[in-house]
């Protein structure tokens, strides 16, 4: 396990989800992979993808049988604004 983090709540998955998303991933997976979805395991960065999002989160459990995710549909999640970061997260588990 990465002691780097030792224990994550929901808003820390969400954050570092997010910013793996928005500043790693999002560029390069709306090329491709439009409209899918990504499971995205914080603690590793590794991330799953695939259409269907059942699909995708069985993928990533089978690999991270104990984690918590971060999911988003690509091309769903854009840079938050001041208002958004007021509203709920925007994770699944």
């Amino acid at each position: 396990m990465n002691t780097n983090f030792p224990s994550l709540t929901p808003e820390d998955i969400t954050r570092i989800g997010q910013e793996t998303y928005l500043n790693e991933l999002k560029e390069n997976l709306e090329q491709s992979h439009l409209g899918e979805y990504v499971v995205i395991e914080v603690k590793t960065k590794k991330y799953f993808i695939n259409p269907d999002l059942v699909t995708a989160i069985q993928k990533a459990k089978k690999e991270f049988p104990d984690s918590l995710f971060f999911i988003v549909q690509i091309g769903k999640l854009h840079t938050p604004s001041i208002q958004q970061k007021k509203e709920s997260y925007a994770w699944l588990f």
